[in-house]
């Protein structure tokens, strides 16, 4: 199989193995609360149950890393290679370790900025509307900023982040599977 149908088809997968994966780990981490917590609480080192989320991130890293590939090599992408690579670092390494903050940080700052480009990118070569992509990314960005002030925790604000990227999969995905190369 090319890897831009690999890439394609794995980025169609990446929101159903997203949510089934949280929905795993957060049953390992009952104590868990979506507006007192940020995520990353559940790989703590003083979480018992830390490596289901380490585990988890660090999968979907990998897998994640397929679709960003094959998207980088099909001009679908810049930065989001290096954000898979962010990402399995936040696995890696739990919030208690210096390199975790930076890493969760440049994570979401790479993957909404590769979503912007990429989106004018695709405007710019004719796709219709591909622009909104670069709205909603800096739409999503601010977004999180606001919502880490409303919220005790992070996760609320990093799921929505986590929602922009995952949506922007699937169009992706669809693109690689069409054989849209830029």
């Amino acid at each position: 199989m090319k890897l831009a149908k690999l890439g394609g088809y794995t980025a169609l997968s990446l929101p159903i193995i997203f949510v089934i994966g949280l929905a795993v780990v957060i049953h390992h981490n009952s104590w868990f609360s979506f507006t007192n917590n940020a995520l990353s609480d559940m790989g703590s080192l003083k979480n018992p149950a830390k490596w289901w989320f380490n585990v988890f991130i660090m999968f979907f890293a990998i897998v994640s890393a397929i679709p960003a590939v094959a998207a980088f090599k099909n001009g679908l992408s810049y930065l989001m290679p290096a954000a898979v690579i962010f990402l399995f670092l936040v696995g890696l390494f739990p919030e208690e370790k210096a390199l975790h903050g930076p890493s969760a940080v440049l994570f979401y700052a790479l993957a909404l900025t590769d979503i912007a480009i990429v989106g004018l990118k695709l405007w710019r070569s004719g796709v219709e509307l591909a622009y909104l992509w670069s709205v909603l990314s800096v739409l999503t960005f601010v977004l999180m900023l606001y919502l880490v002030r409303v919220f005790k925790g992070l996760a609320i604000p990093e799921l929505v982040g986590a929602a922009t990227i995952l949506v922007w999969w699937v169009y992706v995905g669809t693109l690689l599977l069409k054989g849209f190369k830029l």
